[in-house]
């Protein structure tokens, strides 16, 4: 990649991602949270700067945004690197199971993006950040009729358990323990 225009900017470090436009003369920061798109360089301070949390090959996973308008507000921001869409949501929730806290490693991927990876890929890089944190478990609630959930649940080595009413339906209870 050339040289950054204002490489102390906050742009060039933030999961939003940014994108830069390239004219003959110029490189501009598109930001896809700011109401203004094209902040005034370098940006040292900004109150929709979200660190990446996680990186994978393609995906950044950061903190919600009021920007983002999510449905699951403390749940991580799934953006595709390369696009810079946002792809869904994935990342880790504290579950209450029968008077437990149980980490869950929660994913969510919005229709369009789905069948090429992005759920597997990022609740494995979920699952891996919190073995690194010291947990000893992680698990996922799947519906007993989410069958693609299911799928991304084996993939990551979890296998089922007990059932659990979650948001007024049953549940199934896949777990994994770190290794």
């Amino acid at each position: 990649m050339p040289t950054l225009p204002f490489p102390e900017s906050l742009c060039h470090l933030c999961a939003a991602p940014p994108k830069y436009v390239r004219t003959a003369r110029s490189t501009f920061v598109l930001c896809p949270l700011v109401p203004e798109k094209y902040p005034r360089q370098p940006v040292t301070s900004c109150p929709f700067y979200r660190p990446p949390l996680v990186e994978t090959a393609r995906l950044v996973l950061r903190e919600a945004t009021p920007a983002d308008a999510v449905p699951i507000a403390r749940l991580w921001v799934a953006i595709e690197k390369a696009s810079g869409a946002r792809i869904g949501q994935i990342g880790p929730l504290v579950q209450r199971i029968d008077g437990v806290d149980e980490l869950e490693v929660s994913y969510h991927v919005d229709e369009p993006h789905r069948r090429r990876g992005f759920a597997v890929e990022g609740a494995a890089a979920v699952r891996d950040w919190a073995f690194a944190r010291g947990h000893d478990h992680v698990i996922a609630l799947i519906r007993e009729d989410n069958v693609a959930s299911q799928a991304v649940a084996r993939k990551l080595d979890m296998q089922p358990g007990g059932c659990v009413s979650h948001a007024g339906a049953p549940h199934v209870i896949y777990r994994v323990a770190r290794r």
